[in-house]
């Protein structure tokens, strides 16, 4: 999850809050664990943007990647967004009278940190084509899990529609920032807020040092795990540590068993809760992790960015990994990995 190198989803929502079961109605219904995320991903595959300024025909600018080309013939004024990583990107660089509409996610503060900004700025809508358009969006940012046919309907209608395709990775992130950046007008607020994000995860990394390198860590949740083309997996790794599921070759968000997760035996366990005190939900007793008092809930909102408020994520699974190697010292250090059945 973990090129956001160039464009990504809100996943997010639409990457970690999958496990949640919190999500709205038609979000809930477009995107699944199976083959939708499996076309997901071979989008990202061809998800490389060209910025063009000016772009064909006199356009003032045009984004071309992911099968489309946007053209615009001026700088947007009434910009609509569809994915919770757009209306955070769009609340921190956009001017607040040209945003008409930002997605169902931006006002919930169980899956956004800028639910209060959101709340002033109080153009927080649905997701269906006709309020969209009732606002009448001169661009709408979207994403890969978006359904096929509201893209169709929406560009049918003259609109045009920039979808961002991945968020699977830090790089990723800081690629839709830019993108959307450019396709706004607001490139020098992009930039600085892709150097503060950055700052943010280099303090983090630096923070956490050697001290969690080579920690064994997973990230299971109701029944899901966390593999690689993840956030978590590319943030994991950012900080030195080892995600087992993907290191067993899992990619994704898979369903596996309890009794798998024991048989990794790994030394950190994450989850998370989307209500406020939620416990874990299906983390197994009988880990290492468990023993040690290393299993550890994270904000839902947290393991849901994809946007530049995933450095809270970084920050938190920095000391969160910090506190369980010290965890792990006091009680004699690392021990072998178990050898388990795949």
């Amino acid at each position: 999850m973990s090129l956001v190198g160039l464009v990504g989803v809100a996943l997010l929502v639409c990457g970690c809050a999958r496990t949640s079961g919190r999500a709205p109605a038609e979000e809930a219904g477009t995107f699944d664990l199976g083959a939708e995320y499996s076309a997901y991903l071979g989008g990202v595959a061809e998800a490389e943007f060209e910025l063009l300024e000016p772009g064909s025909d006199g356009a003032w600018r045009e984004v071309r990647g992911g099968g489309r080309a946007v053209r615009l013939a001026a700088p947007p004024e009434r910009i609509a967004s569809r994915t919770l990583a757009t209306d955070e990107i769009l609340l921190k660089i956009a001017e607040p009278e040209r945003i008409a509409l930002l997605s169902p996610f931006a006002g919930d503060p169980a899956f956004s940190p800028s639910a209060e900004a959101a709340r002033r700025l109080g153009r927080v809508g649905g997701f269906s084509t006709e309020e969209i358009l009732a606002v009448s969006p001169d661009l709408v940012f979207a994403a890969g899990f978006n359904t096929q046919e509201t893209l169709a309907q929406l560009e049918a209608a003259g609109v045009p529609v920039l979808v961002l395709l991945d968020h699977e990775s830090l790089a990723a992130i800081e690629g839709n920032i830019r993108i959307v950046g450019f396709a706004i007008g607001r490139e020098s607020e992009a930039e600085r807020l892709v150097a503060s994000m950055r700052a943010r995860l280099e303090a983090a990394r630096e923070r956490a040092a050697a001290r969690v390198e080579g920690l064994r860590v997973v990230h299971y949740n109701g029944g899901v795990v966390l593999g690689g083309r993840t956030v978590f997996d590319d943030v994991i790794r950012y900080l030195g540590a080892v995600n087992v599921a993907a290191e067993k070759g899992l990619v994704g968000w898979p369903r596996i068993s309890a009794e798998q997760v024991v048989l990794w035996n790994p030394d950190v366990i994450f989850t998370d809760s989307y209500e406020e005190g939620g416990a874990a939900v299906g983390v197994p007793n009988g880990t290492r992790a468990a023993g040690l008092g290393n299993v550890i809930a994270l904000a839902g909102r947290d393991m849901a960015a994809v946007s530049h408020h995933v450095a809270g994520l970084v920050e938190r699974l920095a000391d969160a990994l910090a506190r369980a190697a010290d965890r792990m010292e006091a009680a004699g250090g690392p021990q072998p990995a178990a050898v388990g059945t795949e």
